[in-house]
């Protein structure tokens, strides 16, 4: 038996090529990533935050804020789970590899996602000069945000707090708003 020995490299374009079958394609670096539908309890977080960000950023005139959203660059393509954009598309038909750069970018971490979010993806955001990486960690309750230049992240366990102008009061999300604790286990029946 043949083994390959020179793999493929994919490129934004070949995006188009791929089915509508549920699943994200993304593209980094000549390698593609391919993640299936995201679970229910993922997508509330996303909403959540997204919903928080949107309500802020609208308030104080700071663009838009969508889930799931694209990082467009070179011939990449990443699709993070929570985006905020510098300012509204000009119109309705505008791509995003036309937006500026985001003001944030957030991942909700999977099973299937997590060694990604942490190191391919969160070097390509940095490298980016992106302003913030969120990195929601619900089975932990918590979430690392990353800045250009960390070694380390800041790990946010109560409240997350989010200035992207000094001229402006912070956005203060508390952890509990996004990320609703376990459900309360059922009550133990008495053995007959």
């Amino acid at each position: 038996m043949r083994m390959a020995t020179k793999t493929r490299r994919w490129t934004r374009s070949d995006l188009e090529t791929l089915p509508d079958d549920g699943n994200r394609y993304e593209v980094l670096d000549g390698s593609l990533f391919v993640t299936p539908q995201a679970a229910f309890f993922h997508q509330y977080i996303a909403t959540r935050l997204t919903l928080a960000l949107a309500t802020y950023c609208d308030r104080h005139g700071l663009g838009a804020a969508v889930g799931p959203g694209a990082v467009v660059f070179d011939e990449n393509e990443l699709q993070p789970d929570v985006i905020v954009v510098p300012r509204l598309p000009a119109h309705r038909k505008e791509k995003w590899e036309s937006l500026p750069r985001p003001r944030l970018v957030a991942e909700v971490l999977s099973d299937s996602t997590e060694r990604r979010d942490h190191n391919v993806k969160r070097e390509a955001y940095l490298r980016l000069g992106i302003p913030e990486y969120w990195i929601v960690d619900p089975d932990e309750r918590r979430v690392l945000v990353w800045t250009p230049g960390s070694t380390e992240p800041t790990v946010v366990t109560d409240q997350l707090r989010w200035q992207p102008r000094a001229d402006l009061p912070a956005l203060e999300i508390p952890l509990e708003s996004i990320i609703p604790p376990p459900p309360a286990e059922p009550p133990a029946t008495p053995a007959s």
